[in-house]
């Protein structure tokens, strides 16, 4: 086993190092630190006068922080899991890039630096040469040498520009300057080749510890789950010895209580059975038995005693009190049963009474026993019901039901809280709302009330219904659904025996059309249809109104105005024309005295005016002249021109009388 897991420790170490991106993040940011510590120095002495040097120095640092930014958002995304090899790849890539700028550094300082800034000193571009390479080699020997490509791509192109370029250019005068230079980059060479073995061993002894530790705890895993079933088996034959004990106890228990329950089931069943016989008896369910076998037929007569008959007896009897009408469906819906068609046998039928009337039943049954050759049925058992009763309230439903659906009122049922229960369809159709919309919802959340009288009428009514019982009235209301209508409802409440309100009935007719019969006819009895404008009945009784009622008006005044010459016109003109003219006389009446209490028609060409005298008003002769500029233009008829002129009568209440008649007669 271990032999085989030596084989797999070069991949191990392989992606122990490649998952090692941390280091490479450190490495950047140092290498960051170490030339801006080189751009420092270089400030602090020549104080930046060298534009290549500052430029070159600037880029590196912005893409040595552009590096740390790149290895710390992939050392974020792949915190929880192996490295990829594109990833390994793009780390391979900062460190070449990073060598390479490092490289690239050295020659623009060793060679443009000098020239950019003439009194610099060789020790000085020594110094900031040997800085910037030793410390990035020791950087790379602390971080890199875990996986000695990483270093290589960053050792080999930092130090090939400068190599290069001393081979092209050779300096003698630091000729040992330069041949130190190359002993230390071999002695890196060598001690990253050493650092990289020492990583190495120290991940094999690792991974042979890690080894050595999970077979450790796989055995004392072992050792733990053997002793654990050891420690169950002996405990599982203690509850098995218990186990026994305790089944010889409960057997003895049980017989003993087999035999009181023996007991009790016997009680339970005779009193079960008699209160199944009380049941049947008070439900009027009278059971029945039929042998098939032995030809004989159990029932239960009205007196609660089992009576048994011949089959061929019993079959003949119920020919006879079976109605003749629901006999043959009888005889077919058992004989289906019979033969196994159906799951249960089940009819509703009429018999005849003793007294020669016919009472509905209902028969249930089912075979309980079959012949297991040939299915033949052995034994049938039933239940038959008297629902005479029944059969009357649902005829009773159905009627008041019917009369429900179709009642030309609008009918509606509520419950205690004024909640709809119920509505029939003539409310619906009153009220513009489906049933839907209407259930649920409380008496008059279906109306709009828009103002707060209508909410305050509303309450009225709740009011009156909870401490009469009773509503009954006429009101115009508008339904959520935008229809308004005249109604005529009345409110009844339903109670219980406890004399409590259970339910609301209301019964709700349309009078809409009935009031605007009532608008019209007193319309036509008050105007006049041609002018649209008050008659002599209105007239008469409006005056009279306001000479009794002297607190409201004491000073009027009655105009009395003629057409001239009117029947002669009106014989010359045609009728149309003359009714024509009447509309618009009464046109500019109304527009000449806005301020008048009243204009009336009262004959074919006499008109009246009642105008209150007060200070706020004009005085009457001024608007008399009014009337008269206002006749004074002419009226087009028959597409001609025709000038009309007015006779006008004044009377003064109460100088010229107090009673209808003489201030009529005094402005005639």
């Amino acid at each position: 086993m271990l032999a085989a897991q030596e084989k797999n420790l070069p991949q191990f170490i392989y992606t122990d190092q490649i998952n090692y991106p941390n280091h490479v993040r450190l490495f950047v940011l140092s290498v960051f630190c170490i030339c801006l510590l080189d751009y420092t120095l270089f400030g602090i002495f020549y104080s930046f006068e060298s534009n290549i040097f500052t430029t070159w120095m600037s880029i590196t640092l912005i893409i040595l922080f552009s590096f740390f930014g790149l290895c710390h958002f992939l050392l974020k995304r792949n915190a929880s899991i192996q490295y990829s090899s594109k990833t390994n790849i793009i780390f391979q890539t900062v460190c070449f890039l990073t060598g390479l700028l490092i490289g690239v550094n050295t020659i623009v300082i060793n060679h443009y630096l000098v020239t950019d800034v003439p009194h610099l000193i060789g020790s000085h571009v020594l110094t900031l040469t040997a800085l910037l390479l030793t410390a990035s080699h020791i950087i790379a020997l602390t971080f890199l040498t875990q996986h000695i490509r990483y270093f290589f791509l960053f050792f080999i192109p930092s130090i090939t520009p400068l190599i290069v370029s001393q081979l092209l250019h050779q300096d003698h005068d630091h000729t040992l300057f330069y041949l130190a230079y190359y002993s230390s980059f071999f002695a890196t060479v060598l001690c990253a080749q050493a650092t990289f073995k020492i990583h190495k061993r120290l991940a094999l002894v690792l991974d042979k510890n890690k080894q050595l530790i999970n077979v450790a705890e796989q055995h004392n895993q072992w050792t733990e789950e053997l002793c654990q079933q050891l420690q169950r088996e002996v405990n599982k034959s203690k509850d098995i010895e218990a186990q026994l004990q305790f089944n010889n106890h409960l057997l003895e228990q049980k017989v003993r209580e087999r035999t009181f329950d023996l007991t009790q089931m016997n009680e339970s069943l005779q009193e079960h059975r008699q209160n199944l016989s009380f049941a049947h008896e008070t439900a009027g369910i009278r059971p029945w038995d039929w042998n098939l076998e032995n030809h004989t037929v159990g029932v239960t007569n009205a007196h609660s005693q089992s009576v048994t008959r011949n089959s061929e007896n019993h079959y003949t009897l119920l020919h006879k009190i079976i109605h003749p009408d629901d006999l043959e469906r009888v005889k077919n819906t058992l004989y289906h049963h019979l033969c196994g068609q159906t799951k249960r046998y089940e009819e509703t039928f009429r018999i005849k009474r003793h007294n020669g009337e016919w009472s509905w039943i209902h028969d249930v049954g089912q075979v309980i026993l079959r012949d297991p050759k040939d299915n033949t049925p052995l034994r049938m058992v039933g239940i038959h019901r008297d629902i005479n009763q029944e059969k009357r309230d649902q005829e009773r439903l159905k009627l008041a039901a019917s009369v429900f659906e179709q009642a030309s009122e609008g009918i509606f049922i509520l419950d205690e809280k004024f909640n709809y229960v119920e509505v029939n369809p003539k409310y619906e159709q009153l009220t513009g709302l489906d049933k839907q919309d209407i259930v649920d919802k409380h008496l008059f959340e279906i109306t709009k009330q828009n103002k707060q009288h209508h909410h305050n009428f509303h309450l009225s009514i709740l009011d009156t219904l909870r401490a009469e019982q009773e509503y009954e009235g006429e009101f115009q209301e508008t339904y959520s659904s935008e229809k308004s209508c005249f109604l005529w409802m009345h409110i009844n409440a339903v109670k219980d025996e406890q004399d409590r309100v259970i339910n609301y009935i209301g019964i709700v007719s349309d009078q809409t059309e009935r009031k605007h019969q009532e608008q019209r006819l007193s319309y036509l009895t008050n105007y006049d249809t041609l002018t649209d404008l008050p008659n002599r009945f209105y007239y008469q009784q409006q005056l009279h109104q306001y000479l009794i009622n002297e607190t409201s008006i004491q000073h009027l005044a009655v105009i009395r105005l003629n057409i001239d010459r009117f029947r002669a016109l009106n014989e010359i003109i045609s009728n149309q024309a003359g009714n024509e003219l009447l509309k618009e006389v009464a046109q500019r009446l109304r527009i000449s005295n806005i301020d008048a209490l009243l204009v009336a028609h009262l004959s074919a060409d006499d008109f009246a005016i009642i105008y209150e005298m007060s200070p706020l008003h004009p005085p009457i002769h001024q608007l008399c002249n009014n009337i008269v500029e206002a006749f004074s233009k002419p009226f087009y008829l028959a597409d001609q021109e025709h000038l009309v002129s007015i006779s006008i009568g004044v009377a003064i209440y109460p100088e010229h009388g107090r009673q209808v008649d003489n201030l009529n007669t005094h402005a005639e």
